[in-house]
C-alpha cells in the first residue's frame, strides 16, 4: 500500500489515502447556504436524565440508570430486548451495561470523564469531595477551561524579555500536529476565522456569551468569553476511539471506549493549550461546547458529514473517533482544504446506521435543507438526528461499514476508491456489508482479543 502514502493533503500535514480528493475552502461535500446559515444559541434540548438510583433499577427488574446514562427504563428495556436479540445469551448485568467485567471497566473509566473533577473520593484516608472543594474556592466543576490552565509552573519566553518561537504558518500547523501525536491525539486541521465559519460557534457557552473583540488578551468575566480578535487561527484535532471495542459495545448506554477516551482527551486538550500558552501565543477553547465541531470539521478537512449527522465520518477509520477538538490561537496556520471521499453520496445510498437505531432516531432518505429535529440547524443539506430523546445507545457508531481499524476491513483500498469515484456501485457495497456481517459484534469476545495499545492501531 505504499502508493497510499504517496498523496499528502495540504502540504504534507494530513497524510491521506490517495482516493481522498481536495475540495475549495469552505466548500465541503455537504452543500452549505453561508448567507442563510443561522448562528445557533448553544443550548441543547437533550432528554432528562433518569430520576431513579441503579440500585431501584435493579429492584424493578430493569437494570440501569447509572451516573452519566440516559436511558429511561422503558428505553433501557427496548435496549435489551435487542441486544439480546442481536447477541443470544447476552444479558444486561446488575447496572445494565453487561458482564461484571464489562460493567467494572465501564465503571473505572468513567472517572474524571469529560475534564470534570470527581465527587467524593477517598484520599489519605479520608473521604473528600473534590468539586465541591473546588467550587467552593470560586472554580469551575471541569479543569480545562476556556484560557486554559495557564500553571503558575510554566515558563513562557515573555517573562525573561526573549522572542518567542516563529515559524511559517505550516510549520506551526506541523509542530501542533506533533504535540498532538506525542499526547495521544491523531491528526490535525486548521482554518482561519472569518465572518461565515463564526456562524458555527455558538452563541454561548456554559451560560456566558462568545464574543470575538479587538483586545490582546483573552478574557472571562462572569458573563462573557471574550476571544481576542487576533486568535482568528482555528485548531482542530482528533482523537481516535478504540475500534475492537467500540464494535462491542452492548447495553443502555455507550461503554468504557467513549468513556475512556472522554477521560484522556479533554487532559490532553488542556495540554495542547498549555503548550501554545507556553511557545508565548494566545490559546483559548470551549472545548466541546461552544461550537459545532462536526461543521467545522468538515471544513478543517477531518473527514465527511454523514447520515449519522452527531459524529464525522473519517476516511483512514470511519465513525471511530471521539468528538473533534478546538482551539482559537493566535499563532498563524496554515488552512486546510476540505475532503471528499464519496462519503456523503455513499450515506444517500447504505442507511445502515439508520437501519439499525432501535429507536429510529436516525433520519432515513435523502438530505434536508431544513431543520428537521428539535434542536438542529438548517442552512444545509445534511441530515438531522433527533438527539432530544436518544438514549446515547452504542448502537448506531459501531454499525458503520467505513469503521477500521487501519488492518482491512470490508471497505478495503480498491472498494474504498470506488465508493470515492464511482458513486453508481454504493448500493451494491452496502448490501455486501449487511450480506458478510461485519459491523457490530459480541461484547462478550472482546476479552479474548490481543488488542493494540489504548486499542489503536498507529500503523498507518
Amino acid at each position: 500500500h505504499d502508493v497510499d502514502e504517496l498523496t499528502a493533503s495540504s502540504g504534507g500535514v494530513q497524510k491521506l489515502p490517495w482516493w481522498v480528493k481536495e475540495r475549495e475552502f469552505e466548500d465541503p461535500s455537504v452543500p452549505i447556504d453561508w448567507q442563510n446559515l443561522p448562528k445557533m444559541e448553544g443550548t441543547f434540548p437533550y432528554q432528562a436524565r433518569p430520576t431513579l438510583s441503579a440500585q431501584e433499577r435493579y429492584a424493578m427488574g430493569i437494570p440501569g440508570g447509572s451516573s452519566g446514562t440516559w436511558a429511561s427504563p422503558e428505553q433501557a428495556q427496548v435496549l435489551f430486548d435487542y441486544m439480546k436479540k442481536e447477541f443470544p445469551g447476552w444479558e444486561p448485568g446488575y447496572a445494565g451495561l453487561g458482564d461484571n467485567r464489562t460493567t467494572a471497566l465501564f465503571m473505572a473509566t468513567k472517572f474524571m470523564r469529560m475534564g470534570m473533577w470527581p465527587g467524593e473520593i477517598n484520599m489519605g484516608g479520608n473521604r473528600i469531595n473534590v468539586m465541591q472543594a473546588i467550587l467552593k474556592a470560586g472554580g469551575t466543576a471541569t479543569f480545562p477551561s476556556f484560557m486554559g490552565l495557564r500553571s503558575s509552573e510554566t515558563l513562557r519566553p515573555q517573562d525573561f524579555g526573549v522572542p518567542r518561537w516563529e515559524g511559517t504558518p505550516e510549520e506551526n500547523l506541523l509542530t501542533l500536529r506533533q504535540v498532538v501525536r506525542f499526547l495521544g491525539g491523531c491528526d490535525v486541521g486548521a482554518q482561519e476565522m472569518d465572518s461565515d465559519v463564526f456562524k458555527l460557534f455558538h452563541e454561548q457557552s456554559g451560560g456566558k456569551q462568545l464574543v470575538i473583540e479587538n483586545v490582546d488578551e483573552a478574557a472571562e468575566t462572569p458573563t462573557k468569553l471574550v476571544i481576542p480578535a487576533k486568535a482568528k487561527y482555528i485548531l482542530q484535532w482528533t482523537a481516535r476511539q478504540p475500534y475492537e471495542s467500540t464494535r462491542r459495545q452492548a447495553g443502555e448506554y455507550e461503554d468504557a471506549a467513549v468513556y475512556y477516551s472522554y477521560q484522556r482527551f479533554p487532559f490532553v486538550g488542556a495540554i495542547i493549550q498549555e503548550f501554545i500558552h507556553a511557545l508565548g501565543y494566545t490559546a483559548v477553547s470551549t472545548h466541546m461546547m461552544g461550537y459545532h465541531t462536526n461543521a467545522i470539521a468538515t471544513l478543517t478537512g477531518m473527514g465527511e458529514h454523514c447520515r449519522m449527522s452527531s459524529p464525522i465520518l473519517v476516511p483512514k477509520y470511519g465513525v471511530t473517533n471521539r468528538a473533534m477538538w478546538v482551539i482559537m490561537t493566535d499563532m498563524p496556520l496554515m488552512s486546510t482544504k476540505p475532503i471528499d471521499f464519496g462519503v456523503y453520496d455513499f450515506c444517500k445510498t447504505c442507511g445502515i446506521c439508520a437501519d439499525a437505531c432501535p429507536f429510529g432516531l436516525i433520519e432515513k432518505g435523502d438530505p434536508s435543507w431544513e431543520a428537521t429535529q428539535p434542536g438542529s440547524r438548517p442552512g444545509f443539506n445534511g441530515w438531522r438526528t433527533n438527539t432530544t430523546i436518544c438514549p446515547h445507545c452504542p448502537v448506531c457508531q459501531s454499525s458503520c461499514p467505513f469503521n477500521t481499524n487501519g488492518d482491512g476491513s470490508f471497505i478495503h483500498d480498491l472498494v474504498r476508491n470506488t465508493v470515492s469515484t464511482t458513486p453508481i456501485f454504493n448500493s451494491f457495497f452496502a448490501n455486501m456489508e449487511k450480506t458478510m456481517g461485519y459491523g457490530r459484534k459480541d461484547p462478550r469476545d472482546w476479552w479474548n482479543i490481543d488488542d493494540y495499545t489504548y486499542g489503536i492501531n498507529t500503523s498507518y
